[in-house]
């Protein structure tokens, strides 16, 4: 692909992200952008943020070979087999995610994916459900940042890569 960012960032403004994967070549070359600084990295687990980060997720963990487990929106499981958090995110609501309790071990060095961190409101609560559940962040993969300085010293502890910076 010539130019991924100006295809992205195109992208971006026409629907959102919404349809990378219904472009095969761009989709193709996102997903092996996001995953080339991980390999070999020590990584079992790959972990994606509802909802459009399960558009890359799963694919991710299968080119890892692999599991993948999904961090869900609030209220979609079964609530005695989940830890949940609540958090405000960038456009000031109250939302929650959760985690299937026995989706991590002790020790699953995770790599934790989604496609656009604005606030980073949404992935500092994923990395303290993971966290909480034993599993520690080996890196985290987005195609879209938008974070102020102070965000991304703190996910620069988690080895974070991003593909576009927006302004």
């Amino acid at each position: 692909m010539k130019n991924l960012q100006k295809e992205l960032e195109k992208r971006r403004r026409k629907d959102l992200g919404y349809l990378i994967p219904a472009d095969k070549v761009l989709y193709n070359e996102v997903i092996k952008k996001m995953i080339s600084p991980f390999k070999n990295k020590g990584i079992n687990k790959v972990m994606a943020i509802d909802m459009k980060g399960l558009l890359y997720g799963p694919v991710i963990a299968y080119k890892l070979k692999l599991p993948f487990v999904p961090i869900l929106k609030g209220g979609k499981v079964n609530r005695e087999v989940v830890v949940r958090k609540e958090f405000i995110d960038y456009s000031k609501k109250k939302k929650s995610i959760e985690i299937a309790k026995i989706s991590i071990k002790k020790g699953d060095k995770i790599l934790l994916v989604d496609d656009f961190f604005e606030s980073g409101k949404t992935g500092r609560t994923a990395i303290e459900l993971i966290e909480m559940l034993g599993g520690e962040i080996k890196g985290i993969s987005v195609i879209y940042d938008k974070l102020n300085e102070d965000d991304i010293k703190f996910f620069n502890k988690y080895n974070y890569h991003y593909l576009i910076k927006l302004k």
